[in-house]
């Protein structure tokens, strides 16, 4: 497996533009927030929300951007830069994630009747561990006004057998998201 090293980024700011533009460039607009939101969320002393760079051989090839609730980890977002895919740095990222959060992961995910590329997103988590919740109804609110909210798939990788996805998904939504839970 490759080695890829995970740096919070308030420590290697100077990637924080690299982040940006392949932020930009991964996701489409209605499954991202504003940069200026994604940079107030790091600011917050008391945010759950941090980034990760991915670094091999101290150069930048990805991040992991992700949130904290203590019996798990949400990952909002996570992307290799395009001339890296295929390497195995996505691999050994989100094994090296899933080690260190010494939790749940759980994450979304298109469904796969979206294409090709949600097929091979949710087959690459599969083969990393991830067991997909196909079966638990899930829709990504708008990230902003004049957005769509997007119909996802729920994903985890150990997640503790008593941990109840209806509330976890709510608690994505509360904090993540905004949404208030009724």
């Amino acid at each position: 497996m490759e080695y890829v090293e995970l740096k919070n980024v308030k420590f290697c700011q100077h990637n924080l533009d690299l982040v940006e533009e392949l932020y930009y460039n991964s996701f489409p607009p209605e499954e991202r927030r504003l940069w200026s939101s994604v940079k107030s969320l790091l600011n917050c002393e008391k945010s759950r929300y941090k980034i990760e760079v991915i670094q091999q051989n101290d150069r930048f090839v990805g991040f992991i951007s992700s949130w904290d609730f203590g019996s798990f980890c949400y990952i909002e977002h996570f992307a290799v830069e395009p001339l890296m895919r295929g390497a195995r740095i996505g691999t050994a990222a989100i094994s090296q994630f899933v080690e260190k959060s010494q939790k749940g992961v759980v994450l979304e995910v298109e469904l796969p009747q979206c294409g090709k590329m949600a097929q091979r997103r949710i087959g690459f988590y599969s083969r990393n561990g991830f067991k997909a919740h196909a079966d638990f109804e899930y829709v990504q609110p708008s990230y902003g006004d004049g957005l769509s909210p997007v119909p996802m798939m729920l994903m985890s990788a150990n997640l503790n057998e008593d941990e109840d996805l209806s509330i976890v998904a709510k608690t994505i939504l509360q904090f993540v998201y905004g949404v208030k839970n009724d």
